[in-house]
């Protein structure tokens, strides 16, 4: 069919003189198609959140490690939250920017300037609940205090991803 071609037997269904049609007739209501789309790009299996098993990840101790010490840095406001969105699902990014923002407004009422600490991972406590979960606690040791940054991190396409971080 060219593109502007029209069905032969378009519009000329109730046209008198149609052949042997009763012109008065009225025809039944023709059933809709229900089109089913089976494509894989518009699919929310293709991109939607992908969990996987904890044996097609890689170890989580150097995820935790990078996520406990950047989110005190972003917190003390020597890191930028950015750094760290691609281990933190879009909740907790925004929970952490808060967070961030809130320092910062107490920092700048009360004339203290952002200080970078160093940290070294002390102890570290990991569990897993189920396949693909880790539930941690890492211990940050410093010079002037020490921190507990309690992260739960789960297999999301192919990767560790924070979803729930608290720092007391």
């Amino acid at each position: 069919m060219k593109a502007n071609a029209v069905p032969e037997d378009f519009g000329n269904e109730d046209l008198p003189g149609n052949g042997d049609k009763d012109v008065t007739a009225k025809k039944p209501a023709a059933k809709k198609k229900i089109r089913n789309v089976r494509n894989p790009l518009e699919s929310e299996a293709f991109f939607g959140k992908q969990f996987i098993s904890s044996k097609d990840l890689p170890n989580p101790n150097d995820s935790l490690k990078l996520l406990a010490t950047g989110v005190v840095e972003v917190i003390a406001g020597t890191r930028q939250a950015d750094q760290l969105s691609r281990f933190l699902t879009d909740g907790v990014y925004q929970s952490l920017q808060i967070k961030a923002r809130q320092a910062r407004e107490y920092r700048e009422e009360n004339g203290i300037k952002a200080q970078h600490q160093k940290f070294a991972v002390g102890s570290m406590r990991t569990e897993s609940p189920r396949d693909g979960v880790i539930e941690s606690v890492v211990m940050l040791n410093g010079q002037r205090r020490n921190r507990a940054v309690v992260i739960r991190l789960e297999g999301i396409n192919h990767r560790w991803r924070a979803t729930s971080l608290s720092v007391l």
